[in-house]
């Protein structure tokens, strides 16, 4: 029987925790170009790893514990990329070297100005161009800033982000304040405060899928938005 694929892109953010640093790691100033990445990944060589391994805050870790158990699913498929305000917008398997260098301090025009010298925005577009059937978006504001808005007109799957701007019919939009992560910890949940939140969701979800009788069925049925929306705030009792 033929079974349909359920495709996933799950877009993460850099993190100020990371797995290896140097006293002469790079700075914003000194990363202006994708091409920066191969001259520093010399340069360190012996302190480069996976981009998914390098950033070890509690968001981050969680978000590749959710991505590994939805890969567990048959015939579910999860793509993980990301955006690194050093050196743009990576695959999870992208060699990376230290780096220090956020969104996080930025004000909106050095954000843009920054994303499109990493060509952030247009390979982001690139991505949307693929139709996966589920985008889960977990970045801030100033990392989804970084992502511009044509990408919006091209995608045309289900939504998964934490910033209201995005709201559509086909976005499932989850407030990521201190109130939506207590109510979860209320509920049994296991959270890491409102900065490991969006990591933690994704986990959540990909726990609860595994624990069905039919993961795959489960995970599907996330293409409706309306049914991903109650299943996600029934979590905490919303």
């Amino acid at each position: 029987m033929y079974v349909i694929v359920m495709d996933i892109c799950v877009i993460g953010s850099c993190g100020k925790k990371k797995q290896t640093s140097s006293p002469e790691a790079p700075t914003c100033n000194q990363l202006q170009s994708k091409e920066d990445l191969a001259i520093w990944r010399e340069r360190l060589q012996d302190l480069v790893v996976p981009a998914r391994d390098m950033y070890v805050g509690n968001q981050s870790r969680e978000l590749g514990k959710g991505v590994d158990l939805l890969r567990t699913i048959d015939n579910v498929s999860v793509e993980y990329f990301i955006i690194s305000a050093g050196f743009g917008l990576l695959a999870e398997k992208s060699l990376v070297p230290p780096y220090e260098c956020s969104f996080s301090t930025m004000g909106s025009k050095a954000i843009k100005k920054r994303a499109s010298n990493l060509s952030i925005d247009s390979d982001f577009l690139s991505i949307c161009e693929k139709k996966y059937d589920l985008l889960y978006l977990a970045l801030g504001k100033k990392y989804l800033y970084s992502l511009g808005s044509s990408w919006q007109s091209v995608f045309d799957g289900i939504l998964v982000a934490f910033d209201s701007k995005l709201d559509s019919p086909d976005a499932i939009i989850i407030p990521a304040g201190n109130s939506t992560v207590k109510a979860f910890s209320r509920h049994g949940h296991k959270v890491h405060g409102a900065a490991g939140f969006k990591g933690d969701l994704l986990r959540i979800l990909a726990d609860y899928a595994l624990k069905q009788e039919d993961s795959y069925n489960e995970v599907s049925a996330w293409v409706e938005p309306f049914y991903l929306k109650q299943t996600i705030f029934s979590f905490a009792g919303l």
